[in-house]
């Protein structure tokens, strides 16, 4: 990643909302007001944000600017194996996830064939809390899932800053629009298609 951390979790949070305060910001992403107000400022100063109110002057500059500075292929990851198709095990995941009151999020070609036509998955991506891995683990087995070197489930195990912004589309959880492009984009070929796809729906 090329941007901080707080200011990775400070621009996703500019990006899916308007009209922001100081405290919005900081309880979003989990860090102090000090240091928002800081990444604010250098925001500002570069012409990505206005101070009052605080919000982003030009959303689709400042998501361009974001994606090029992240890849989803810098995260850990954790795969795992299961015999069904991409999309039975979607359903799966949310369903274990809604069971148990575990967070997650599809992203990347799981993510894109919910909110369009045009893929169809052939694994399953998900972001999923960094301190849920043993559960998920213990209850992917108890489902016949199985952890494995190369799987056709990867979780992403992140903070929770970055749910922000994610919803449900027909009872499957996707990680936020931006973020999704930037994760596409990250990703290149048809990957990167897709993101200016993603685009267009965030216009």
């Amino acid at each position: 990643m090329l941007i901080p951390e707080t200011m990775d979790s400070v621009i996703r949070v500019l990006l899916n909302s308007d009209r922001l305060t100081l405290k919005d910001i900081a309880r979003e992403t989990g860090t102090t007001k000090a240091a928002c107000s800081k990444i604010i400022k250098r925001l500002h100063s570069t012409g990505y944000v206005s101070k009052r109110p605080i919000k982003a002057l030009n959303k689709t500059r400042l998501l361009k600017a974001w994606a090029y500075s992240k890849s989803i292929k810098e995260l850990k990851s954790v795969e795992f194996i299961a015999a069904e198709r991409a999309q039975y095990n979607s359903k799966k995941i949310a369903t274990i996830a809604d069971a148990n009151q575990l967070e997650y999020a599809f992203t990347l070609f799981t993510a894109a064939e919910i909110i369009t036509p045009l893929v169809s998955a052939v694994e399953t991506h998900a972001y999923i809390l960094a301190a849920d891995i043993k559960k998920w683990t213990e209850l992917l087995k108890k489902n016949n899932i199985y952890q494995s070197k190369k799987g056709n489930i990867i979780f992403y195990p992140v903070k929770k800053s970055y749910f922000f912004g994610s919803e449900k589309i027909r009872d499957l959880k996707i990680i936020s629009t931006p973020q999704l492009y930037a994760d596409l984009f990250s990703v290149g070929g048809r990957g990167e298609e897709l993101a200016e796809e993603i685009l267009k729906l965030m216009r």
